[in-house]
């Protein structure tokens, strides 16, 4: 593929974002009931053009390949999205269809994290850490950052710049390349930046659990599947990116299980709905959290860069998040 043509691909998937949003504002104008609310089905847009732009791109690869997997299962998650913003479905409902798809993935298509770094595990032993870890990471990724869509333009911002960084450093520093996943990357980032101005505060179109779904499933698959013979700082790379919805979502667990809530409960106690209990506007918490994302993605560069130097660099990521938990705490009083 040419490089021209790899950009055109990318341009096409922000346009056909802008347009497909724009449209479904049009038609949710004129369609929707409650006109006083926001329609949650800009996930829509996304999910269209990144496979649309993708498969027009690389149509060899529809019918048999990981990547027409990949797209299977997140039609599932997109399902799964649709129904709960029509029907409002229950965490459990919610949670068979990630797993659904997680498990078709991981048996269809061979998506799983690969162990090998682990050498002197018994074979059983090491089937079973692969199936477990494969399915926590699918199913805690993409619920975190259906978590963090509270707010406009949140959960689009904190992604871009976690898919943007992630491109990158797979570009300067993995070993073999695969094209298809650096492109299914940015065609992400793409469609994503194509959506931002109708999801920006004041948003006319929400992503829903249709696209919060879809971008944090599509995060944890591209994750899992560039992984194979991975080293253990390759896995830890992509958690640092994401650390921020993920220790929002884990502080979230923890919280509710510790207060004898239930764990999948929906409240107004995640970092951003107390950034905005403080006086925030919308627009600042969003730039706070995006910085914060952008401040780990360096992080993650700087790792790569200065290898000798990655448990340090990886104590002072620590030390951000306790930084973290304890801005949460103050924030609580």
């Amino acid at each position: 593929m040419s490089l021209s043509r790899f950009w055109l691909g990318i341009a096409l998937a922000i346009l056909c974002s802008s347009i497909l949003a724009a449209g479904l504002v049009q038609f949710f104008r004129v369609k929707w009931t409650d006109q006083a609310s926001v329609p949650p089905y800009g996930g829509l847009a996304v999910f269209v053009s990144v496979w649309l732009v993708f498969f027009g791109m690389f149509p060899e690869l529809v019918f048999r390949s990981e990547q027409w997997h990949i797209f299977l299962s997140s039609c599932v998650i997109l399902l799964t999205g649709l129904l709960d913003d029509r029907y409002d479905l229950s965490p459990l409902q919610k949670s068979v269809g990630i797993v659904l798809a997680a498990n078709y993935l991981y048996f269809q298509a061979g998506v799983q994290f690969n162990l090998s770094f682990l050498p002197d595990l018994p074979t059983g032993l090491a089937h079973i850490l692969t199936y477990i870890l494969t399915m926590v990471w699918l199913y805690f990724v993409t619920n975190a950052v259906n978590f963090m869509d509270g707010l406009d333009g949140l959960a689009s911002s904190v992604s871009l710049v976690s898919l943007l960084s992630l491109a990158i450093i797979a570009y300067l520093f993995s070993q073999t390349i695969r094209l298809t996943f650096i492109t299914l990357l940015l065609l992400l980032a793409a469609a994503i930046l194509g959506f931002l101005p109708f999801n920006w505060h004041p948003a006319k179109l929400y992503l829903g659990d249709t696209g919060s779904l879809f971008i944090g499933f599509m995060y944890a698959v591209l994750t899992v599947s560039n992984l194979k013979n991975a080293s253990f700082f390759s896995l830890i790379i992509p958690i640092i990116i994401y650390a921020l919805p993920l220790f929002d979502t884990v502080y979230a667990t923890i919280r509710r299980f510790l207060t004898g809530q239930s764990v999948t409960r929906k409240d107004r106690e995640h970092l951003h709905h107390r950034l905005m209990r403080q006086g925030y506007s919308n627009s600042q918490v969003v730039i706070i959290m995006t910085s914060i994302t952008m401040l780990f993605s360096c992080l993650a560069i700087v790792v790569q860069f200065f290898p000798a130097y990655r448990f340090l660099l990886m104590l002072l990521a620590l030390g951000i998040l306790c930084l973290l938990l304890h801005l949460i705490h103050r924030l609580r009083h």
